[in-house]
């Protein structure tokens, strides 16, 4: 399985962590990532974790999960996203996200239940529209 990928986007980091992540994979993410963040000098950015095709990691990746939650928080990311297709890696992230204090800045969406998935993370993570909270209707144009 290759390492999750990390790509630079407007709003900040997309990350694509499908699969099973082994220890050693998940620790080259964080540290590509890392120096990623490092390089805003302190700029505030959003992050969307693509984990479809996701389903449970071994102890040893949710540790190092952990401690890139907590680390990311503390130097910038404002808002965050997880995309999801697995109710097992859901359980999952909703337990690391609580342990960290970052469940309160994170939403979680379901690819397989929602077509608007994209949009809506990047609503959320760009503009603070939350997916989680009944919107407005749309005005009509005239």
């Amino acid at each position: 399985m290759p390492v999750p990928q990390n790509v630079v986007t407007d709003y900040g980091f997309r990350v694509h962590a499908p699969g099973y992540i082994t220890p050693a994979e998940a620790r080259a993410w964080f540290e590509d990532l890392r120096s990623r963040v490092v390089a805003l000098n302190g700029k505030p950015f959003g992050l969307l974790v693509d984990s479809r095709s996701q389903k449970a990691n071994p102890p040893d990746t949710q540790e190092l999960i952990k401690e890139s939650m907590v680390w990311l928080r503390g130097h910038g990311m404002e808002r965050s996203v997880v995309v999801l297709d697995s109710t097992v890696a859901l359980i999952q992230i909703l337990r690391l996200a609580k342990a960290t204090g970052v469940y309160a800045y994170e939403r979680y969406l379901d690819a397989l239940k929602d077509p608007e998935w994209e949009t809506k993370a990047v609503d959320w993570i760009a503009r603070g529209i939350d997916p989680d909270l009944p919107q407005p209707a749309q005005k009509q144009a005239r």
